[in-house]
């Protein structure tokens, strides 16, 4: 994931053309702007599509890929030394943390954070695709994120 301009977690992304490119071809573009290495991504990398509701009510379609820890090593370096939004629409890429601490460190903290739009439900949906983690481990990180919130609200 990433930080952007507004202190918002989100993915790499923008707007594409459809009169002028696929949305695979964009997301490609927009992942050469962004993080500096323009991976192939094709239909079969789909995983949903979301509607917007407020204006300027545009659908937003979210795409999963796995990538070896090589080519994550590889877009992190290229991510601060050669995309060109790095420090403009981007402030810097991020691992999400994939575990749980007992006391809720890890992925449930990490769910607290302020994300864009549907970024949250897209990491889990990305998650649950990809089978990165188990259901239970999933639902488990949910509740105890839940549980996080519930308290500091209080």
């Amino acid at each position: 994931m990433q930080m952007r301009f507004d202190g918002l977690l989100g993915f790499p992304g923008g707007l594409v053309n459809p009169g002028e490119e696929t949305l695979e071809a964009g997301l490609s573009r927009e992942l050469w702007e962004e993080i500096g290495v323009a991976l192939k991504v094709g239909p079969e990398d789909y995983c949903s599509s979301c509607l917007a509701l407020s204006p300027p009510n545009l659908v937003t379609h979210f795409y999963t890929k796995k990538l070896s820890e090589e080519e994550v090593r590889e877009i992190e370096r290229a991510a601060v030394s050669s995309a060109a939004d790095h420090g403009l629409e981007v402030m810097g890429m991020f691992r999400v943390p994939l575990y749980c601490l007992k006391r809720g460190g890890g992925f449930p903290s990490f769910l607290l954070h302020a994300f864009v739009g549907s970024a949250r439900s897209q990491l889990i949906s990305g998650l649950r695709a990809l089978g990165l983690l188990s259901p239970a481990q999933l639902q488990a990180a949910l509740a105890k994120a839940e549980e996080l919130r519930q308290s500091s609200s209080h």
